[in-house]
C-alpha cells in the first residue's frame, strides 16, 4: 500500500468521523471546543458547518483515495493550511486559545508540513512495502 493513500485515507476518516460527531452530537462538540450554540438557528449552522461540511471534505477525500490521490491530498493540505492560517490570525486577533485550541494548532501544522512534503516528493520513494 503506497503511503500517499494512507495518508489520505486516514484524513479522510478523521473528517468523515469529526462531521459525523458535528451532525449527530453537536452540543457534545461545541462544548469540547467551548463554542456556545444555545440557540436553534446557531445549532443547524453548526451541525451544516461542522456536521455536513466535514462530510463532505472528508466524502470527497475518501473518493480521492480510489481515483485521484494527488487531488486528495492537495485538498488536505489546503483545508488544513487554510485552517491553521485562520487558526493563528484568530489567536493574534482575538487570543484566547486554551488546550483544544493549542492541539488542534499543533495537528494542523504537522499536517501541512507533512502532506506539503508528500507533494513535493516524487511518489516512488513514498511507499510502503507490503
Amino acid at each position: 500500500m503506497k503511503i500517499r493513500k494512507f495518508v489520505l485515507g486516514y484524513y479522510a476518516v478523521l473528517f468523515i468521523m469529526f462531521g459525523a460527531l458535528g451532525l449527530i452530537a453537536p452540543l457534545m462538540v461545541s462544548g469540547l471546543i467551548h463554542y456556545d450554540i444555545s440557540t436553534p438557528g446557531a445549532t443547524m449552522e453548526f451541525m451544516a458547518t461542522y456536521g455536513g461540511l466535514f462530510l463532505g471534505i472528508g466524502g470527497f477525500m475518501l473518493y480521492c483515495v480510489k481515483f485521484n490521490v494527488q487531488d486528495g491530498l492537495v485538498c488536505v493540505l489546503l483545508t488544513m493550511g487554510a485552517m491553521l492560517v485562520s487558526r493563528v490570525a484568530g489567536f493574534g486577533i482575538y487570543g484566547g486559545a486554551d488546550y483544544i485550541q493549542y492541539i488542534y494548532l499543533a495537528g494542523e501544522f504537522f499536517t501541512v508540513i507533512l502532506i506539503g512534503f508528500m507533494l513535493v516528493k516524487p511518489q516512488a520513494s513514498l511507499s510502503l512495502k507490503s
